[in-house]
């Protein structure tokens, strides 16, 4: 394998495994904030039903 050949697998191989981190990295975030969401909007039902009684 040439020394060119080499430097692009390399470059290919980076961007993958930076992608491939990135996209992990989002889909955690998104799941947390989803979490997050549905808890908050539990609660604020749960306090609109002890307001309204």
């Amino acid at each position: 394998m040439t020394h060119a050949e080499s430097m692009m697998l390399a470059i290919c191989f980076g961007a993958v495994m930076g992608s491939l981190i990135g996209n992990i990295i989002m889909l955690v975030r998104s799941a947390v904030e989803a979490c997050k969401d549905k808890k908050r909007r539990r609660e604020e039902e749960a306090e609109r039903q002890h307001s309204e009684e």
